[in-house]
């Protein structure tokens, strides 16, 4: 017992490694001329997401999620229910109902639906009484990389300011975000929240999804200044020159 709690946090930094890992690979391949279209792709990824949860910003349920059923003329039938990893809840008379991954409407509508056999007036209230475990996974150049909770609307920017923001040397035009959708392929998209730094807010953010992957990259002028750094400095006995610096610098800032 005493060897768990301690693996839980190296676990969970493996999976943030991984994650940003991947993001960074991805980014990292993208940056090339060749690779212009994947980054374009991905930018109208995020438009198209963030069109969608604005045309429809109702909560989807979760797994983890705590809720309170209750019938106004059938008090016998009220429920407090944790909806199961599988996605369902057990009730009464109807047996197994999938409730994850539905709003609260629909989930009413459903519930009014199957118990209009057995009872003669089904008025029956969703309440969402504690949120599951909804976290998002933040990775690269913030200051406190690992998992972050999120609360309903939370967006990518609050998200990044919750791990203390970006460094010096994070890039906030190029902010990766890689979404599970249920399919082999994730979801890639990429934000560009410059903008939002000073107000906080960014008509560009998006909207987080639990378990998203966040990745914030490094800026141009950043990655070449790691290159001189660890390719050149730490590999040559001399000092490096202001020139090669100076080239370097200005190649990582070209468009």
């Amino acid at each position: 017992m005493s060897t768990r709690p301690q693996r839980i946090p190296s676990i969970v930094a493996r999976v943030v490694a991984a994650a940003a890992l991947s993001a960074g690979a991805w980014l990292a391949g993208c940056t090339s001329g060749a690779k212009q279209a994947d980054i374009d792709a991905a930018r109208a990824n995020a438009v198209e997401a963030a069109r969608a949860d604005a045309a429809d910003p109702a909560y989807i349920l979760e797994p983890g999620d705590e809720l309170a059923i209750r019938f106004f003329y059938n008090e016998e039938l009220d429920a407090q229910v944790i909806i199961r990893p599988d996605g369902s809840v057990a009730l009464s008379l109807i047996g197994e109902v999938q409730a994850a991954g539905r709003s609260i409407p629909e989930l009413t509508a459903m519930l009014r639906e199957q118990y209009e056999p057995f009872v003669r007036l089904p008025d029956v209230t969703v309440n969402v009484l504690t949120f599951g475990s909804r976290v998002a996974y933040v990775g690269g150049e913030v200051r406190r990389p690992g998992v972050v909770g999120i609360t309903p609307r939370m967006t990518v920017l609050q998200c990044v300011m919750a791990a203390g923001g970006a460094t010096d040397a994070g890039d906030f035009k190029k902010i990766v975000v890689v979404r599970d959708q249920g399919t082999q392929e994730p979801l890639i998209m990429m934000l560009d929240l410059d903008q939002g730094i000073e107000k906080l807010a960014s008509m560009n953010d998006l909207t987080l999804h639990s378990r998203d992957i966040v990745f914030v990259p490094k800026t141009g002028i950043a990655r070449a200044n790691q290159f001189v750094r660890e390719y050149i400095r730490d590999l040559l006995p001399i000092q490096s020159s202001f020139n090669l610096q100076y080239q370097f610098t200005n190649f990582a800032s070209l468009p």
